[in-house]
């Protein structure tokens, strides 16, 4: 996911929560009964948009592996931290 498309989806998940606060103020009642009308509406604005960014190519389904880098850049002369 490039940088864009990760602002698009910020973007539009504060909107939809914006809607849904909007919208759960009038049909809610406070507490977890409002969060929850609030979760449900963001995510049937925030799912679809996703599914379009998808078929789209602009995200794509492949593994993703936290914390390690493809190419290995930056690895020489790293040392493990340990005492020598």
């Amino acid at each position: 996911m490039s940088p864009r498309v990760f602002l698009a989806l910020l973007v539009i998940t504060a909107f939809a929560i914006w809607i849904g606060d909007v919208v759960a103020q009038e049909y809610a009642a406070p507490g977890m009964e409002r969060t929850f009308a609030v979760l449900v509406i963001a995510v049937a604005i925030v799912g679809p948009v996703a599914w379009a960014f998808e078929r789209l190519g602009w995200i794509r389904k492949e593994k993703v592996e936290l914390g390690r880098r493809r190419d290995g850049a930056g690895q020489k002369g790293q040392r493990d931290g340990g005492a020598a």
